[in-house]
């Protein structure tokens, strides 16, 4: 099973999370990790929001997804998307500007390893 995490401003992954439980092929997979409290905090940040990927296409649907979210977006967002799987590791930043046809034949090459 692939898993997908995507690391940003807490703001940013609480919107993106509500945005991609919208979608019917994500839909149950996606959660928000939050990052272990500090002594002396008063709460926990978020450290990643987690996708779990099956099959399906599931990668493209979250990729596409994230896209359309970010081209939503008035201020720059950026986020740092990580895929595993077993031994395969892929990463990529995504920004508002990233080329999203590039991106994609990326994550698919991943896929199909």
């Amino acid at each position: 099973m692939t898993e997908a995490a995507l690391t940003g401003t807490d703001d940013d992954l609480r919107e993106l999370a509500t945005w991609l439980r919208d979608e019917d092929e994500l839909r149950g997979r996606v959660r928000l990790r939050d990052a272990p409290i500090r002594e002396g905090e008063m709460g926990a940040a978020i450290d990643a929001l987690t996708i779990a990927l099956g099959g399906g296409g599931a990668g493209a649907v979250m990729i596409r997804s994230v896209f359309t979210y970010l081209s939503t977006r008035r201020k720059a967002v950026v986020l740092d998307l990580d895929l595993k799987d077993g031994d395969k590791h892929f990463k990529a930043k995504l920004a508002n500007n990233s080329n999203v046809d590039e991106v994609l034949a990326q994550v698919d090459k991943f896929f199909d390893e």
